[in-house]
């Protein structure tokens, strides 16, 4: 009775599963994707830390040349910031939600793989930018 309960579940599974079968250019469409989402959800916790340097170097920023490193590395922080809200903003523009059942001709899809190509190197340079502004803002802040 068991083994006949497992049989049949997974013949159903793979009946579904081949009635839904992606191609090849959608099956690297959505790997790539979810490289990129990966990266996001990795350094979106940063945000908060992020806010909290540029208050905290606020306060240091001064006309002396410490002042001015403080300042230097706040504007890093800054940039890193505002690139990730326009990066967050662009990339919902060009690829919004879709509804999964939606076919997309192979054209379009090629079309779309070259945009998301592009957007995983935004997406890294952007993870780069992050950890650098972070990790150049605590070690000036560490020498005062």
């Amino acid at each position: 009775m068991k083994s006949s309960f497992i049989y049949s579940a997974l013949l159903l599974l793979l009946i579904c599963t081949s009635c839904n079968q992606l191609s090849k250019e959608e099956q690297e469409f959505d790997i790539l994707m979810q490289k990129i989402i990966d990266v996001h959800d990795e350094v979106m916790p940063k945000m908060g830390e992020m806010s909290s340097l540029i208050k905290e170097l606020e306060t240091k920023v001064d006309t002396t040349a410490q002042g001015q490193s403080y300042a230097k590395a706040q504007q890093d922080v800054k940039d890193a910031y505002d690139f990730m809200m326009s990066w967050m903003s662009e990339f919902s523009d060009t690829f919004p939600h879709q509804e999964e059942d939606q076919k997309v001709d192979k054209e379009k899809m090629s079309s779309q793989m070259k945009l998301l190509q592009e957007e995983e190197v935004k997406v890294n340079k952007l993870k780069d930018q992050i950890n650098a502004s972070i990790e150049n803002a605590k070690q000036i802040l560490k020498k005062s």
